[in-house]
C-alpha cells in the first residue's frame, strides 16, 4: 500500500476536492471522480447528504469528511491501481500509470505504456511487440522486465531506461490532448493543467 500512498498523493494534488465545470466532459466531480463516469460509485451518496446538509460550505465538508476520503481511496486502489497492476513496476512507472489512468481512463494509461515498451524494443532485439490492447497482462509485464532487464548494458542504466519510458508515455499522452483539442477548442482552457501532470 505504500507504492499506492505516493501515487494517490501525487495524483491527488491535480484532482482538487469538488469540480461542476460545464465545460468538463466528466462534468461533475468530486476528487476526480466523474458521477457521468462513475454514477454507481457509493461515494455520491455521502456527496449528496452532504450537499443538502452543508449547502453555503459544502466543499469545505467534502474536503474533511474521513469517511468519504476513505471512499475516494478505496475507489482509487481498486479501480485504478489494483486493474493497472502497478505493484509490479518501478515507483515511477506506477505513479505515471495511475495518474494516466486516473486522467485518462485505465484503458489509455495501459494503452501508452504498450506503445512506449514497443517504441523501446529496438525494432523487436530485445522482445517482441505486443498488441496495444490496453489490457496488463503477462505479455506487457514481461516486456518491461526484458526491458528494465537492458540495464546490463553499457549504454544505460535503470533511470535513463525510466526516464524514457516516461518520456514516450507522456509523448502519446499529450498527442491525445492535442487531438483532444484541435477537435474541441474550448477544451484548450484545461491544456495548462494536462500538461503539468505530464
Amino acid at each position: 500500500m505504500e507504492k499506492f500512498r505516493i501515487a494517490y498523493q501525487l495524483t491527488s494534488a491535480f484532482e482538487g476536492i469538488y469540480s461542476n465545470d460545464p465545460d468538463d466532459r466528466g462534468k461533475e466531480t468530486v476528487r476526480g471522480i466523474s458521477r457521468k463516469v462513475w454514477p454507481a460509485w457509493e461515494g455520491w451518496k455521502l456527496v449528496d447528504a452532504i450537499k443538502k446538509q452543508h449547502p453555503q460550505t459544502f466543499v469545505y465538508e467534502l474536503a474533511i469528511n474521513a469517511g468519504l476520503t476513505a471512499l475516494v481511496e478505496q475507489f482509487y486502489y481498486e479501480n485504478y491501481w489494483l486493474r493497472l497492476s502497478c505493484d509490479d513496476f518501478d515507483q515511477e512507472i506506477a505513479n505515471e500509470l495511475f495518474d494516466t489512468g486516473v486522467n485518462m481512463g485505465g484503458l489509455m494509461a495501459a494503452t501508452y505504456f504498450q506503445q512506449a515498451l514497443n517504441k523501446l524494443n529496438r525494432n523487436q532485439k530485445d522482445y517482441p511487440d505486443m498488441i496495444t490492447d490496453g489490457q496488463i497482462g503477462y505479455l506487457t509485464k514481461n516486456a518491461y522486465r526484458q526491458y528494465m532487464s537492458t540495464s546490463r548494458f553499457a549504454s544505460r542504466n535503470h533511470k535513463q531506461l525510466i526516464n524514457w519510458l516516461l518520456k514516450w508515455m507522456n509523448y502519446y499522452q499529450l498527442r491525445k490532448y492535442d487531438l483532444i483539442t484541435e477537435h474541441d477548442h474550448a477544451q484548450e482552457k484545461y491544456v495548462p493543467g494536462w500538461t503539468e501532470r505530464t
